[in-house]
């Protein structure tokens, strides 16, 4: 399980809570929001910072909120006892994806590790409100302690060299794993070492393996070198291009000239 440090900007110093015997599940209540945004809206507030200690978006990211040591500020009465935990979503209408059910199944196992085993509560057990929503997955949340056999299989759209490509994506603990045979698609190169047994990816336009080039090239790179000053691990990226040893041929011929 990945917990993403969000470093957020806070006012003030938390106050350390002196114990801890609750979890306390919430909604965002909005559709789509960061971190980032409901730390600003908690400011906004007049508080010192974001009130919840983790908040886990739709896609099953999880980011860490205030520090999980210190007093919440997201449910009256029990913030000096409770860890509180937010989903992004509206879930008075809204649906739960199931890598954000699996993200929050799989924060509650390593809490519960680390603390032995907590009162589970939602904020409506607590206090007057609707949170987290009437479609929040409750039921399933409870049992957090039983991991699924099957892998959460989404489409995802993953951003490869500043371009968009639609594959599918395995989310299994907060992770998205991407199939390496779907990277073809980018046009990136997919390999397998036999010795090692070791699969690879080579971007595109790329070669696994350099050779050391003729003396031609050797000239070429001295030339380079020289008159641009780049070091070796430039030059390495430069050959590692397909044709890398043209290029680096034409760039020594542009600078003699």
């Amino acid at each position: 399980m990945k917990v993403i440090e969000a470093n957020l900007p806070r006012k003030g110093n938390f106050t350390r809570r002196s114990k801890t015997d609750e979890v306390i599940l919430h909604h965002a209540e909005a559709s789509s929001a960061t971190v980032w945004d409901i730390n600003q809206w908690h400011l906004d507030n007049g508080w010192v910072g974001i009130g919840y200690h983790y908040y886990i978006r739709k896609d099953g990211s999880i980011y860490r909120g205030r520090p999980e040591w210190a007093v919440g500020a997201h449910a009256t009465g029990h913030n000096d006892r409770s860890i509180g935990i937010c989903c992004e979503g509206a879930y008075m209408t809204e649906t739960m994806p199931a890598a954000q059910l699996a993200s929050l199944k799989a924060l509650l196992r390593d809490i519960m590790g680390r603390y032995g085993t907590l009162a589970l509560k939602r904020h409506r057990d607590v206090n007057a409100t609707s949170c987290p929503g009437d479609n929040f997955l409750w039921a399933e949340a409870q049992r957090y302690m039983i991991e699924e056999d099957e892998e959460v299989v989404e489409k995802k759209t993953i951003a490869i060299d500043g371009k968009h490509y639609t594959c599918d994506a395995i989310m299994k603990d907060g992770y998205n794993y991407v199939q390496l045979a779907d990277l073809a698609q980018a046009g990136y190169g997919i390999t397998y070492d036999a010795k090692t047994q070791v699969p690879g990816i080579v971007a595109p336009q790329t070669r696994e393996d350099v050779p050391d080039g003729d003396s031609e090239v050797q000239a070429a790179i001295e030339t380079i070198q020289q008159a641009a000053g780049l070091e070796e691990q430039t030059m390495a990226y430069l050959l590692k291009y397909r044709y890398g040893d043209d290029l680096v041929k034409k760039l020594a011929a542009a600078i003699d000239k």
